[in-house]
């Protein structure tokens, strides 16, 4: 029995909850498993700071969990959303959105879980500079997670964009596009502005008062880092415009 459209648009939303949810469990996991690590091995040889170590772990750890809901908000508005009225191009949209979310919380959610596992070993190393080192942690991570709400956005476009009646491949090509370019474009990104956080964070310790000089530095290569990802959410807007 042949499949009525409908019946492709509500599979297509399935499977790209399915594909917004899963590829954005992997990143937050991987970040907050990382934290935790890294938490332990302070804790192995410093027990009196296991107070400390804990709280700076879980705040770290719930920076880095934003990407997975990220993926789970878009899952879930697939999965809500009408699939009557709607033109066929919207299954292939929902495809898109989950790739797009997905694959960009994957960088981001390991980027966030770099400067918590960071900020650990630093407070393991120098206790009295908790404070900057949590602070510099927050803002570190805060800027990992940039393009997974650039994923977020594009994800956002392609479910309530309105979409063309006609279904032709270019059009296809062009919103599947779009979600590979933000989603694969959001990985390396993530990853990068995190590991300089994570270095900036824990190396602050050796040095407190050059926290400023530090978090300067550290903002900087992170936005260098984050230029790559500003060009995918550039060709990933045209892309949608395009289709």
């Amino acid at each position: 029995m042949a499949w009525e459209q409908v019946d492709w648009i509500r599979a297509a939303a399935g499977l790209g909850a399915g594909v917004a949810v899963g590829f954005a469990a992997i990143g937050a996991a991987v970040g907050e498993g990382y934290a935790a690590g890294r938490a332990n091995e302070i804790v192995s040889y410093r027990p009196r700071l296991a107070g400390e170590i804990l709280k700076t772990m879980l705040v770290g750890q719930a920076v880095a969990e934003t990407s997975g809901i990220f993926g789970l908000v878009i899952a879930m508005l697939m999965l809500f959303a009408p699939a009557s009225g709607k033109p066929m191009l919207t299954a292939w949209a929902y495809l898109a959105a989950g790739f797009s979310i997905g694959l960009s919380a994957i960088g981001c959610g390991i980027g966030a879980g770099l400067p918590a596992g960071g900020a650990c070993l630093g407070i393991g190393r120098q206790p009295g500079a908790s404070g900057p080192i949590t602070t510099l942690m927050l803002v570190g991570a805060g800027v990992a997670q940039s393009t997974v709400v650039y994923g977020f956005l594009i994800a956002l476009l392609m479910l309530f964009k309105q979409l063309p009646e006609v279904l032709t491949f270019p059009r296809i090509c062009g919103i599947l596009g779009a979600g590979f370019a933000m989603g694969f474009g959001a990985i390396g990104p993530g990853i990068g502005v995190g590991m300089a956080a994570g270095q900036a964070v824990y190396q602050i310790a050796r040095n407190p008062d050059n926290m400023g000089l530090m978090t300067r530095t550290m903002l900087v290569g992170q936005a260098v880092a984050e230029s790559a990802g500003i060009f995918s959410l550039v060709v990933a807007l045209l892309l949608i415009w395009a289709s």
